[in-house]
Order: structure tokens, then sequence, then C-alpha cells
């Protein structure tokens, strides 16, 4: 993912709550190695360390904890 789309999907007007949760698992982990990537730069896109925080949350409540697990 290049820093043109990364950003134009940072500002969507649908937000992270409706996006992150349509996101294939495969592109959850693009998003979240681009964020990730983008974070390390000296100049991260605005709203991506808020992005970043929303995709990792969306991607443990998909993977579930090991405790739902044993309760099941």
């Amino acid at each position: 993912m290049n820093p043109t789309h990364l950003s134009r999907l940072i500002h969507d007007p649908r937000g992270p709550e409706e996006i992150l949760p349509s996101l294939a698992a495969e592109d959850l982990a693009n998003l979240l190695d681009a964020l990730y990537q983008n974070l390390d730069t000296p100049t991260p896109v605005f709203g991506a360390q808020a992005w970043y925080e929303l995709a990792v949350e969306e991607s443990a409540r998909r993977t579930g904890s090991p405790e739902d697990e044993q309760t099941a």
C-alpha cells in the first residue's frame, strides 16, 4: 500500500469503525503493516496512530483470546 492510498483510507469519511471490520484478513494485515511502516517515519500521516490502534484491536478481536476458546 503506497502512502497516497494509505492517506486516502485514513481520511475516508466512513472511518475505521466501518472500514476495518469489512476488510479481509489479508487486507487487514497489509493495512497494519503499512500503518506500522508509516508510523516509523519522521512525518506519519495524521490519524495513523489511531487507525493503527483500532486495526490492532480488530485483529485481536478476530483472533480471539485463548480464554475465549476455553469457555466456548
